[in-house]
């Protein structure tokens, strides 16, 4: 992989890599951190972080050794916890270049499934980007809650990536990267240095702990689905041990030993990824075997005849998924009519002329623009 041939990476580092509860900022951590950064700066290279931390700081900061179960003290906690982060990273990056500005960008799974919010958040990178600053991201904790959480960092350095389309995830642990075994318990462990990202062994390593690497199983489950989700979007990505000086040096060099997941060859664009990844289907169309065919094989728009049955209240526009005759989701696409429509139209040629609907032009139930495989 050549430096040159890189424009935007997303950098992800976890809370326990820069804070702790009894200790606070690791100020030695973050120098190298934002090292790193001014190096891919000089380099040309665009780079977007997503910082975890808030929660922590904010817990040392006020005293307290045990992390509260109560959402409204959680919340309280990285309210205080954001402003020590986003301080401590422009002291940082102020004394090692003044050239470097820094944006603050919190986030909540709702901004990226919501199109309208999606875009906007979309745009503001971009331009913050555009100006030469370096934007920090986090999940708005302040008031994030369990339905609109992403859950993990990891998770959402990777929808970060997608959103920006960077070509680079870098997914910084306290490891090497993965290994075919947990190398605490196994001698002969091997670091998996090159792998793409639908290997059946990723899923094997994230589904069966005794396959584990160090990280521990939910740790190395979250890195392997941010691997695979960024590269839906055309990213590769580094999972390694971060906190090491000449990091991007040492790694466009060749000279660092780390595990890369390559994206496959093909890639969805940018409306395909975010169906995928960031939206949550209205509702459900059962199709035919004959539509199946068309949509994965012919690459053909789906037409209301290859609909048996269909479930939910949607909109003209709303998010469907597209499933088998055995229940599993095949497709999702952006619907052209509301289900009061689906329901005179499901099963029929295109000729509506004796039908009374809300959209009168389109024959296509789901346009083949508006249509992901997934």
């Amino acid at each position: 992989m050549k430096i040159n041939k890189i424009k935007k990476i997303v950098i992800k580092i976890g809370s326990s890599s820069i804070s702790s509860i009894k200790n606070g900022l690791n100020q030695s951590n973050i120098n190298i951190l934002v090292n790193e950064i001014d190096w891919l700066k000089k380099h040309g290279v665009k780079v977007v972080l997503v910082s975890s931390g808030a929660i922590s700081l904010g817990l040392h900061v006020s005293g307290k050794q045990n992390r509260p179960t109560k959402l409204a003290q959680l919340q309280s906690l990285a309210a205080i916890g954001q402003i020590e982060l986003m301080q401590a990273y422009k002291k940082f990056f102020h004394k090692n270049n003044k050239d470097i500005q820094i944006g603050q960008v919190l986030l909540t799974n709702d901004d990226l499934v919501s199109r309208e919010r999606y875009l906007n958040a979309k745009n503001a990178l971009d331009e913050l980007l555009k100006c030469g600053v370096v934007p920090i991201v986090n999940e708005n904790d302040t008031v994030a809650y369990d339905e609109i959480q992403f859950g993990d960092n990891d998770m959402l350095a990777s929808r970060v990536a997608n959103l920006i389309q960077a070509d680079l995830l870098t997914i910084f642990t306290d490891q090497d990267g993965l290994f075919d075994k947990d190398p605490s318990k196994h001698l002969d462990a091997k670091l998996i240095e090159k792998i793409q990202s639908d290997d059946p062994l990723l899923t094997d390593i994230s589904q069966n702990t005794s396959s584990s690497s160090g990280i521990g199983s939910g740790g190395i489950r979250s890195k392997i689905y941010a691997a695979k989700t960024a590269a839906r979007g055309g990213a590769s990505t580094i999972i390694g041990k971060g906190m090491i000086k000449n990091f991007f040096k040492d790694f466009f060099d060749n000279n660092l030993k780390v595990t890369i997941i390559s994206p496959i060859q093909k890639k969805n664009n940018a409306k395909q990824t975010w169906m995928i990844d960031n939206s949550k289907p209205i509702g459900q169309l059962f199709l035919d075997d004959g539509a199946i065919k068309a949509l994965i094989e012919n690459k053909k728009s789906l037409l209301p005849i290859g609909v048996k049955s269909f479930s939910g209240n949607f909109q003209r526009g709303d998010l469907l998924s597209c499933m088998n005759k055995d229940g599993v989701e095949v497709a999702r696409g952006l619907s052209n009519f509301s289900s009061i429509d689906v329901e005179k139209i499901i099963g029929q040629q295109t000729d509506r002329k004796n039908q009374s609907l809300e959209n009168m032009i389109e024959e296509n139930l789901i346009h083949r623009n508006n249509l992901v495989i997934i």
